[in-house]
Protein backbone atom coordinates (compact mmCIF):
# COMPACT_ATOMS: atom_id res chain seq x y z
CA UNK A 1 0.00 0.00 0.00
CA UNK A 2 1.57 3.39 -1.13
CA UNK A 3 1.64 6.03 1.18
CA UNK A 4 2.11 10.17 1.69
CA UNK A 5 3.93 12.03 4.07
CA UNK A 6 4.30 15.44 4.54
CA UNK A 7 8.47 16.55 4.92
CA UNK A 8 10.81 19.56 5.45
CA UNK A 9 13.78 20.30 4.43
CA UNK A 10 16.28 22.33 5.87
CA UNK A 11 18.05 25.24 3.93
CA UNK A 12 21.83 24.85 3.33
CA UNK A 13 21.71 28.21 4.34
CA UNK A 14 21.86 29.78 7.86
CA UNK A 15 18.59 31.00 9.37
CA UNK A 16 16.78 30.78 5.60
CA UNK A 17 13.68 29.22 5.12
CA UNK A 18 13.86 25.39 4.21
CA UNK A 19 11.24 23.40 1.91
CA UNK A 20 7.83 21.55 2.64
CA UNK A 21 7.49 18.22 0.53
CA UNK A 22 5.05 15.65 0.09
CA UNK A 23 7.09 11.93 0.40
CA UNK A 24 5.46 9.37 -1.64
CA UNK A 25 6.46 5.98 -0.50
CA UNK A 26 4.93 2.87 -2.67
CA UNK A 27 6.80 -0.72 -2.61
CA UNK A 28 9.80 0.36 -0.88
CA UNK A 29 10.46 3.12 -3.83
CA UNK A 30 10.40 6.90 -2.78
CA UNK A 31 9.81 10.12 -4.48
CA UNK A 32 9.53 13.36 -3.44
CA UNK A 33 6.95 16.23 -4.98
CA UNK A 34 7.20 20.11 -3.62
CA UNK A 35 4.43 21.48 -1.56
CA UNK A 36 5.20 25.01 -2.55
CA UNK A 37 5.08 25.99 1.24
CA UNK A 38 8.39 26.96 2.98
CA UNK A 39 9.06 27.56 6.62
CA UNK A 40 11.84 28.10 8.87
CA UNK A 41 13.25 25.05 11.08
CA UNK A 42 11.50 26.56 14.13
CA UNK A 43 8.30 26.38 12.79
CA UNK A 44 8.51 23.06 12.02
CA UNK A 45 7.81 19.95 14.24
CA UNK A 46 9.71 17.38 13.25
CA UNK A 47 8.83 14.20 15.88
CA UNK A 48 4.40 15.56 14.75
CA UNK A 49 5.08 16.40 11.17
CA UNK A 50 3.20 19.14 11.76
CA UNK A 51 3.83 23.14 11.36
CA UNK A 52 4.08 24.64 14.48
CA UNK A 53 2.50 28.21 14.91
CA UNK A 54 3.53 30.55 17.47
CA UNK A 55 1.08 32.15 19.86
CA UNK A 56 1.10 35.36 18.54
CA UNK A 57 3.43 37.30 15.44
CA UNK A 58 3.03 38.13 12.22
CA UNK A 59 3.36 34.86 10.65
CA UNK A 60 0.67 33.09 13.49
CA UNK A 61 -1.94 33.71 10.85
CA UNK A 62 0.08 32.85 7.70
CA UNK A 63 1.22 29.42 9.12
CA UNK A 64 -2.62 28.59 10.45
CA UNK A 65 -3.70 28.86 7.30
CA UNK A 66 -0.63 27.17 5.68
CA UNK A 67 -1.61 24.25 7.96
CA UNK A 68 -5.27 23.89 6.96
CA UNK A 69 -4.40 24.00 3.44
CA UNK A 70 -1.25 21.13 3.86
CA UNK A 71 -3.84 18.95 6.21
CA UNK A 72 -6.67 19.11 3.28
CA UNK A 73 -3.98 18.80 0.25
CA UNK A 74 -2.57 15.31 2.49
CA UNK A 75 -5.94 14.26 3.02
CA UNK A 76 -6.88 14.14 -0.64
CA UNK A 77 -3.91 13.32 -1.87
CA UNK A 78 -4.15 10.34 0.77
CA UNK A 79 -7.62 9.42 -1.10
CA UNK A 80 -6.29 9.91 -4.17
CA UNK A 81 -4.07 6.78 -3.40
CA UNK A 82 -6.35 4.80 -1.72
CA UNK A 83 -9.13 5.35 -4.58
CA UNK A 84 -6.87 4.45 -7.21
CA UNK A 85 -5.21 1.09 -5.89
CA UNK A 86 -9.07 0.14 -4.86
CA UNK A 87 -9.36 0.80 -8.67
CA UNK A 88 -6.31 -1.39 -9.99
CA UNK A 89 -4.84 -4.19 -9.20
CA UNK A 90 -1.31 -2.51 -10.45
CA UNK A 91 -0.02 0.81 -10.43
CA UNK A 92 3.35 2.53 -10.56
CA UNK A 93 4.80 5.00 -7.99
CA UNK A 94 5.23 7.09 -10.89
CA UNK A 95 1.68 6.79 -12.11
CA UNK A 96 0.92 7.72 -8.31
CA UNK A 97 3.09 10.94 -8.39
CA UNK A 98 1.49 11.57 -11.78
CA UNK A 99 -2.21 12.05 -10.59
CA UNK A 100 -0.87 13.51 -7.21
CA UNK A 101 0.74 16.33 -9.15
CA UNK A 102 -1.96 17.33 -11.29
CA UNK A 103 -4.64 17.77 -8.05
CA UNK A 104 -5.27 21.13 -8.31
CA UNK A 105 -3.54 22.87 -5.09
CA UNK A 106 -6.13 24.03 -2.00
CA UNK A 107 -8.40 27.52 -2.77
CA UNK A 108 -8.62 29.57 -0.01
CA UNK A 109 -12.00 31.42 1.01
CA UNK A 110 -10.39 34.86 -0.22
CA UNK A 111 -9.20 33.84 -3.32
CA UNK A 112 -12.02 32.28 -4.36
CA UNK A 113 -14.22 35.18 -3.55
CA UNK A 114 -11.52 37.51 -5.25
CA UNK A 115 -11.91 35.58 -8.63
CA UNK A 116 -15.32 35.21 -8.45
CA UNK A 117 -15.41 39.48 -8.29
CA UNK A 118 -12.72 39.53 -10.96
CA UNK A 119 -14.51 37.13 -13.57
CA UNK A 120 -17.51 39.38 -12.89
CA UNK A 121 -15.74 42.43 -14.00
CA UNK A 122 -13.91 40.47 -16.97
CA UNK A 123 -17.19 39.79 -18.08
CA UNK A 124 -18.39 43.31 -18.12
CA UNK A 125 -21.03 42.38 -14.88
CA UNK A 126 -19.46 45.90 -13.20
CA UNK A 127 -23.07 45.87 -10.87
CA UNK A 128 -22.45 42.03 -10.07
CA UNK A 129 -19.02 42.51 -9.43
CA UNK A 130 -19.07 45.44 -7.76
CA UNK A 131 -21.50 43.75 -5.26
CA UNK A 132 -19.54 40.67 -4.61
CA UNK A 133 -16.38 42.65 -4.08
CA UNK A 134 -18.02 44.81 -1.10
CA UNK A 135 -19.26 41.85 0.47
CA UNK A 136 -15.73 40.22 0.36
CA UNK A 137 -14.16 43.55 1.95
CA UNK A 138 -16.68 43.31 4.07
CA UNK A 139 -15.86 39.73 5.18
CA UNK A 140 -12.04 39.95 5.06
CA UNK A 141 -12.55 43.32 7.78
CA UNK A 142 -14.76 40.62 10.20
CA UNK A 143 -11.86 38.14 9.54
CA UNK A 144 -9.20 41.30 10.19
CA UNK A 145 -7.48 39.89 7.05
CA UNK A 146 -7.16 36.52 8.25
CA UNK A 147 -7.92 33.99 5.27
CA UNK A 148 -8.99 30.79 5.30
CA UNK A 149 -10.06 27.61 3.73
CA UNK A 150 -13.42 26.48 2.94
CA UNK A 151 -13.41 23.40 5.22
CA UNK A 152 -13.14 26.08 8.33
CA UNK A 153 -16.40 28.16 7.47
CA UNK A 154 -19.62 27.43 10.02
CA UNK A 155 -22.97 28.56 10.69
CA UNK A 156 -21.37 30.01 13.99
CA UNK A 157 -19.18 31.89 11.94
CA UNK A 158 -21.55 33.45 9.86
CA UNK A 159 -24.01 34.28 13.06
CA UNK A 160 -20.91 35.96 14.59
CA UNK A 161 -20.39 37.54 10.94
CA UNK A 162 -24.25 38.94 11.29
CA UNK A 163 -23.29 40.10 14.84
CA UNK A 164 -20.31 41.89 13.89
CA UNK A 165 -22.57 43.71 11.14
CA UNK A 166 -25.25 44.56 13.65
CA UNK A 167 -22.78 45.85 16.39
CA UNK A 168 -21.61 48.29 13.32
CA UNK A 169 -25.33 49.95 13.28
CA UNK A 170 -25.69 48.72 9.80
CA UNK A 171 -29.24 48.98 8.31
CA UNK A 172 -31.06 44.96 8.11
CA UNK A 173 -31.63 45.33 4.62
CA UNK A 174 -27.46 46.52 4.33
CA UNK A 175 -26.90 43.48 6.60
CA UNK A 176 -29.23 41.12 4.20
CA UNK A 177 -27.19 41.96 1.24
CA UNK A 178 -23.77 41.15 2.25
CA UNK A 179 -25.14 37.70 4.11
CA UNK A 180 -26.76 36.76 0.61
CA UNK A 181 -23.83 37.88 -1.66
CA UNK A 182 -21.76 36.15 0.48
CA UNK A 183 -24.22 32.69 0.82
CA UNK A 184 -24.39 33.54 -3.36
CA UNK A 185 -20.45 32.79 -3.64
CA UNK A 186 -20.28 30.18 -1.00
CA UNK A 187 -22.74 28.17 -2.85
CA UNK A 188 -20.54 28.77 -6.15
CA UNK A 189 -18.02 27.19 -3.95
CA UNK A 190 -20.15 23.76 -3.12
CA UNK A 191 -20.94 24.18 -6.67
CA UNK A 192 -16.99 23.33 -7.62
CA UNK A 193 -16.18 21.06 -4.71
CA UNK A 194 -14.91 23.20 -2.39
CA UNK A 195 -17.05 22.49 0.61
CA UNK A 196 -19.94 20.16 1.35
CA UNK A 197 -21.83 21.95 3.78
CA UNK A 198 -24.63 24.30 2.24
CA UNK A 199 -26.48 25.22 5.47
CA UNK A 200 -24.45 27.38 6.49
CA UNK A 201 -26.64 30.37 6.52
CA UNK A 202 -29.74 28.65 7.95
CA UNK A 203 -29.30 30.58 11.29
CA UNK A 204 -28.55 33.95 10.09
CA UNK A 205 -31.42 36.30 8.61
CA UNK A 206 -31.32 36.47 4.61
CA UNK A 207 -34.93 38.36 3.42
CA UNK A 208 -35.03 41.80 3.44
CA UNK A 209 -37.32 43.70 5.96
CA UNK A 210 -40.02 45.78 3.45
CA UNK A 211 -39.43 49.59 3.61
CA UNK A 212 -40.95 52.33 2.49
CA UNK A 213 -41.43 53.34 -1.69
CA UNK A 214 -41.18 56.43 -2.00
CA UNK A 215 -43.31 58.04 -4.78
CA UNK A 216 -44.21 61.67 -4.59
CA UNK A 217 -47.55 63.46 -5.56
CA UNK A 218 -48.66 64.75 -9.09
CA UNK A 219 -48.53 67.96 -7.70
CA UNK A 220 -45.33 68.10 -6.69
CA UNK A 221 -43.67 66.15 -9.67
CA UNK A 222 -44.97 69.27 -11.53
CA UNK A 223 -43.40 71.40 -9.51
CA UNK A 224 -40.16 69.90 -10.50
CA UNK A 225 -40.79 70.04 -13.62
CA UNK A 226 -41.90 74.11 -13.16
CA UNK A 227 -38.51 74.90 -11.44
CA UNK A 228 -36.77 77.73 -13.10
CA UNK A 229 -33.02 76.38 -13.16
CA UNK A 230 -30.36 77.91 -14.35
CA UNK A 231 -29.28 76.37 -17.34
CA UNK A 232 -26.84 74.10 -18.26
CA UNK A 233 -26.27 73.79 -14.12
CA UNK A 234 -25.68 70.87 -12.13
CA UNK A 235 -28.83 70.66 -10.56
CA UNK A 236 -30.96 71.29 -14.10
CA UNK A 237 -29.14 68.41 -15.52
CA UNK A 238 -30.45 66.57 -12.17
CA UNK A 239 -33.57 67.76 -12.99
CA UNK A 240 -33.90 66.85 -16.73
CA UNK A 241 -32.82 63.39 -15.92
CA UNK A 242 -35.40 62.82 -13.17
CA UNK A 243 -38.25 63.98 -15.59
CA UNK A 244 -36.63 61.89 -18.49
CA UNK A 245 -37.06 58.54 -16.16
CA UNK A 246 -40.66 59.10 -15.47
CA UNK A 247 -41.20 60.23 -19.10
CA UNK A 248 -39.71 56.49 -19.74
CA UNK A 249 -41.65 54.94 -17.90
CA UNK A 250 -39.44 54.90 -14.35
CA UNK A 251 -36.49 53.90 -16.19
CA UNK A 252 -33.79 53.22 -14.00
CA UNK A 253 -30.92 55.88 -13.82
CA UNK A 254 -28.38 53.10 -15.10
CA UNK A 255 -30.79 52.57 -18.88
CA UNK A 256 -30.59 56.19 -19.20
CA UNK A 257 -26.98 56.83 -18.40
CA UNK A 258 -25.94 53.76 -21.27
CA UNK A 259 -28.92 54.44 -23.96
CA UNK A 260 -27.11 54.91 -27.29
CA UNK A 261 -28.35 57.25 -30.10
CA UNK A 262 -29.23 54.03 -32.33
CA UNK A 263 -31.09 52.57 -29.27
CA UNK A 264 -33.87 55.85 -31.20
CA UNK A 265 -35.52 54.88 -34.43
CA UNK A 266 -38.34 55.77 -35.80
CA UNK A 267 -40.25 57.21 -32.66
CA UNK A 268 -39.45 54.13 -30.64
CA UNK A 269 -36.67 53.88 -28.48
CA UNK A 270 -35.22 49.96 -27.56
CA UNK A 271 -33.30 49.23 -24.94
CA UNK A 272 -32.30 46.24 -22.99
CA UNK A 273 -32.26 46.56 -18.81
CA UNK A 274 -28.71 46.50 -17.28
CA UNK A 275 -30.87 44.53 -13.99
CA UNK A 276 -32.54 41.60 -16.39
CA UNK A 277 -31.24 41.63 -19.76
CA UNK A 278 -35.50 42.20 -20.92
CA UNK A 279 -36.05 44.73 -23.88
CA UNK A 280 -38.64 47.18 -23.37
CA UNK A 281 -39.74 50.30 -26.01
CA UNK A 282 -40.67 53.30 -25.46
CA UNK A 283 -42.68 55.49 -27.62
CA UNK A 284 -40.74 58.57 -27.98
CA UNK A 285 -42.58 61.80 -27.12
CA UNK A 286 -41.86 65.66 -27.55
CA UNK A 287 -40.82 65.82 -23.37
CA UNK A 288 -37.98 63.24 -23.70
CA UNK A 289 -36.88 65.10 -26.91
CA UNK A 290 -37.02 68.61 -25.44
CA UNK A 291 -34.56 67.04 -22.78
CA UNK A 292 -32.44 65.50 -25.09
CA UNK A 293 -31.68 68.22 -27.24
CA UNK A 294 -30.85 70.45 -24.97
CA UNK A 295 -27.88 68.34 -24.25
CA UNK A 296 -27.32 67.60 -27.87
CA UNK A 297 -23.84 69.80 -28.56
CA UNK A 298 -22.65 67.76 -24.89
CA UNK A 299 -22.97 64.49 -26.75
CA UNK A 300 -21.80 65.48 -30.40
CA UNK A 301 -19.28 62.44 -31.67
CA UNK A 302 -20.25 60.19 -28.95
CA UNK A 303 -22.08 57.00 -29.17
CA UNK A 304 -24.53 57.92 -25.82
CA UNK A 305 -27.86 59.95 -26.05
CA UNK A 306 -27.20 61.86 -22.63
CA UNK A 307 -24.11 63.69 -21.11
CA UNK A 308 -23.63 60.87 -17.88
CA UNK A 309 -21.11 58.86 -19.52
CA UNK A 310 -18.35 61.26 -21.57
CA UNK A 311 -15.64 58.50 -22.77
CA UNK A 312 -15.42 55.49 -23.64
CA UNK A 313 -12.51 54.18 -22.12
CA UNK A 314 -12.94 51.19 -20.21
CA UNK A 315 -14.51 53.33 -16.82
CA UNK A 316 -17.76 53.74 -18.33
CA UNK A 317 -19.44 52.01 -15.15
CA UNK A 318 -17.05 54.35 -12.88
CA UNK A 319 -18.64 57.54 -14.62
CA UNK A 320 -22.16 56.29 -14.21
CA UNK A 321 -21.31 55.33 -10.56
CA UNK A 322 -20.19 59.03 -10.25
CA UNK A 323 -22.62 60.63 -12.05
CA UNK A 324 -25.44 58.70 -9.97
CA UNK A 325 -24.03 60.27 -6.84
CA UNK A 326 -23.65 64.12 -8.37
CA UNK A 327 -27.28 63.53 -9.66
CA UNK A 328 -28.68 62.13 -6.04
CA UNK A 329 -26.84 64.90 -4.41
CA UNK A 330 -28.73 67.55 -6.91
CA UNK A 331 -31.93 66.01 -6.27
CA UNK A 332 -31.99 66.43 -2.07
CA UNK A 333 -31.42 70.09 -3.10
CA UNK A 334 -34.60 70.18 -5.69
CA UNK A 335 -36.53 68.11 -2.91
CA UNK A 336 -35.81 70.68 -0.60
CA UNK A 337 -36.76 73.53 -2.73
CA UNK A 338 -40.05 72.28 -3.49
CA UNK A 339 -41.06 71.37 0.14
CA UNK A 340 -40.80 67.33 -0.50
CA UNK A 341 -41.20 65.40 2.95
CA UNK A 342 -38.80 62.48 1.23
CA UNK A 343 -35.44 62.45 0.13
CA UNK A 344 -35.67 63.08 -3.76
CA UNK A 345 -33.33 60.76 -5.90
CA UNK A 346 -33.20 59.15 -9.14
CA UNK A 347 -35.44 55.91 -7.84
CA UNK A 348 -37.90 58.17 -6.78
CA UNK A 349 -39.07 58.86 -10.81
CA UNK A 350 -39.36 55.25 -11.26
CA UNK A 351 -41.93 54.83 -8.10
CA UNK A 352 -43.83 58.02 -8.69
CA UNK A 353 -44.77 56.43 -12.09
CA UNK A 354 -46.26 53.74 -10.73
CA UNK A 355 -47.82 55.13 -8.33
CA UNK A 356 -49.43 57.73 -10.63
CA UNK A 357 -50.55 54.91 -13.01
CA UNK A 358 -51.97 53.00 -10.40
CA UNK A 359 -53.88 55.82 -9.31
CA UNK A 360 -55.26 56.17 -12.52
CA UNK A 361 -56.70 52.91 -12.59
CA UNK A 362 -54.45 51.91 -15.32
CA UNK A 363 -54.35 48.01 -15.72
CA UNK A 364 -51.43 46.32 -13.01
CA UNK A 365 -50.64 44.32 -16.30
CA UNK A 366 -49.89 46.93 -18.05
CA UNK A 367 -47.99 48.77 -15.43
CA UNK A 368 -45.80 45.47 -14.94
CA UNK A 369 -44.88 45.55 -18.63
CA UNK A 370 -43.92 49.12 -18.68
CA UNK A 371 -41.45 48.67 -15.90
CA UNK A 372 -40.06 45.98 -17.00
CA UNK A 373 -41.06 43.46 -14.38
CA UNK A 374 -40.97 39.64 -15.18
CA UNK A 375 -44.09 38.56 -12.97
CA UNK A 376 -47.29 40.47 -12.13
CA UNK A 377 -45.89 39.04 -8.34
CA UNK A 378 -43.22 41.83 -8.53
CA UNK A 379 -45.63 44.48 -9.72
CA UNK A 380 -48.41 43.42 -6.93
CA UNK A 381 -45.48 43.95 -4.33
CA UNK A 382 -43.73 46.85 -5.65
CA UNK A 383 -47.52 48.85 -5.66
CA UNK A 384 -48.28 47.60 -2.36
CA UNK A 385 -45.45 48.93 -1.02
CA UNK A 386 -45.34 52.72 -2.84
CA UNK A 387 -47.38 55.18 -1.24
CA UNK A 388 -49.40 55.11 2.43
CA UNK A 389 -50.53 59.14 1.68
CA UNK A 390 -54.15 57.48 1.15
CA UNK A 391 -53.83 55.32 4.45
CA UNK A 392 -52.30 58.13 6.37
CA UNK A 393 -55.31 60.48 4.95
CA UNK A 394 -57.82 58.25 6.30
CA UNK A 395 -56.38 57.85 9.74
CA UNK A 396 -56.20 62.12 9.97
CA UNK A 397 -60.28 61.69 8.82
CA UNK A 398 -60.86 59.36 11.54
CA UNK A 399 -58.65 61.22 14.23
CA UNK A 400 -60.28 64.48 13.29
CA UNK A 401 -63.76 62.94 13.80
CA UNK A 402 -62.73 62.01 17.64
CA UNK A 403 -61.21 65.49 18.07
CA UNK A 404 -64.00 67.51 16.52
CA UNK A 405 -60.96 69.11 14.35
CA UNK A 406 -61.30 70.57 10.96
Amino acid sequence: MATVKLKFRPSSVCDAEGALYYQVIHKRSVKWICSGYRLFPEEWDEKAAVLLAPPEGGRRAQLLLMRSVLDWELRRRRKVIHDLEASRKEITLDELCDVIKRLAPCKTVFAFLQEQVTRQAQMRRQGTARTYGNAFRSFKKFREGTDLIFEDLSSDMMERYEAWLLDRRLKQNSISCYLRTLSTLIHKAADEGWLPDRNLFDHVRLSYVKTTKRAISVNELKAIADLQLSRDSTIAFARDLFMFSFYMRGMPFVDIAFLRKVDLKNGMLTYCRKKTNQCLTVAWEKEQQEIVDRYAHLVEGSPYLLPVIRTADGTEYNQYQCMLENVNRALKKIGEMVGLHVPLTTYVARHTWASIARDMDVNIAVISEGMGHRSLKTTQVYLNSIDTSKINEANRKIIRRITGGI
